[in-house]
C-alpha cells in the first residue's frame, strides 16, 4: 500500500521537484567554474587542430577522405585514444567527481541549511522520496551536462581525422557516456549520504574518493570499490572494440598478477545495486536526524 502511494505521488512531485533542482544546479557559480575547467581541454583541441590541420597525410578511399599520421597509422584511432585518456580525467574522472559532490551538497545540505527539510520532514512524503526525487534530478542534470560535454569534446578532438574519423570511433564516444551515466548512479548516491550524515560533506567525500577509491581500488580488495567495476565494463568494451589493452592498463589485478576483472553485466548490476543501496542509507538517515 505504501508502494501504491510513493507511486502516485512520484507522478506530481517528481517534475516540481526537477525542476528546482535542475535549476539550482544549473544556476550554480561552481557548476560553471566546474564547466569552465572542463572546456580546457577543448580550447587545446582547436588550436592543436588549427595548428597541424595542414600537414595532415589523406587519401581518398570510396570517396571518403582518411587521415593517416607520419607514421601510416589512421589518424582517428590515434584521436579516439587521446579522446579516450582526456576524458578519464575530466568528463568521468577527477573534474566530474568534483561536479558530483558540488551536486550532492546543492541537493542535499542545501535543503537543511534553508530548513526545507525540516518542512518536507513535517509532510506526508516518505524519506527515501525526499532523496530519490533530487538523487534522480542530479543524475539527470549530471549526465545531460556532461554528456552534451562530452559530444562537443569528442568531436573537436576527432575533427583532426575528418567526418569519416567522427563517425568511425562513435563507440568511443558512446561507451564514455555510459560510463559517465554509470558514475553518477554509483557515486552520486554514495555523495548524497554522506551529505545526510555529515557536517562536512565536501571533505567526507573527497576523502572518501581519494582514499577508497584510489589506493584500495589498486590494490587486493578492489571488489569493494566502485572503480573496479566501472574499469572491468571499460577493459571489456575497449577488448570487444579491438582495441589493445592489458587488464594491468586498468588496475585489474592482484598481488599475483593474477586477472580480476568483474563480467561486464555483473559490473552493471551491482553499480545499480549501490546506488539503490545508499539511496535507501541515505533515506534511514533523514528519518533518523533530529533537528
Amino acid at each position: 500500500m505504501e508502494i501504491s502511494k510513493i507511486l502516485g505521488r512520484a507522478r506530481v512531485l517528481f517534475s516540481p521537484i526537477f525542476k528546482d533542482c535542475a535549476y539550482r544546479l544549473i544556476t550554480n557559480k561552481v557548476t560553471w567554474i566546474l564547466v569552465a575547467i572542463l572546456m580546457l581541454p577543448c580550447a587545446l583541441g582547436l588550436l592543436v587542430y588549427y595548428e597541424y590541420s595542414d600537414d595532415r597525410i589523406s587519401e581518398e578511399v570510396d570517396g571518403e577522405t582518411i587521415y593517416y599520421t607520419d607514421d601510416g597509422f589512421m589518424l582517428h584511432e590515434e584521436l579516439r585514444e587521446t579522446f579516450l585518456d582526456l576524458s578519464r580525467f575530466f568528463g568521468m574522472g577527477f573534474i566530474a567527481l568534483l561536479l558530483g559532490i558540488m551536486f550532492s551538497s546543492e541537493l542535499i545540505s542545501e535543503e537543511y541549511n534553508t530548513k526545507t527539510m525540516q518542512i518536507l520532514r513535517t509532510s506526508p512524503i516518505h524519506p527515501i522520496e525526499i532523496l530519490a526525487y533530487r538523487y534522480v534530478s542530479g543524475i539527470i542534470t549530471g549526465v545531460a551536462l556532461l554528456g552534451i560535454y562530452s559530444t562537443i569534446f569528442y568531436i573537436i578532438v576527432m575533427m583532426g581525422a575528418g567526418i569519416h574519423g567522427i563517425i568511425e570511433e562513435l563507440e568511443i564516444l558512446a561507451l564514455v557516456i555510459k560510463i559517465i551515466l554509470l558514475n553518477w548512479i554509483a557515486f552520486l548516491s554514495i555523495f548524497c549520504a554522506i551529505n545526510v550524515y555529515f557536517e562536512r560533506p565536501y571533505l567526507i567525500c573527497f576523502i572518501y574518493w581519494l582514499f577508497w577509491e584510489q589506493i584500495i581500488s589498486g590494490q587486493n580488495y578492489q571488489q569493494l570499490t566502485v572503480t573496479h567495476y566501472i574499469n572491468s565494463i571499460i577493459y571489456d568494451s575497449l577488448t570487444e572494440m579491438g582495441w589493445i589493452v592489458t587488464a594491468d592498463d586498468y588496475g585489474l589485478v592482484n598481488s599475483n598478477n593474477d586477472t580480476i576483472a568483474t563480467d561486464p553485466l555483473l559490473s552493471t548490476l551491482i553499480i545499480f545495486i549501490i546506488g539503490i543501496l545508499f539511496i535507501f542509507i541515505g533515506s534511514r538517515g533523514i528519518a533518523s536526524k533530529q533537528f
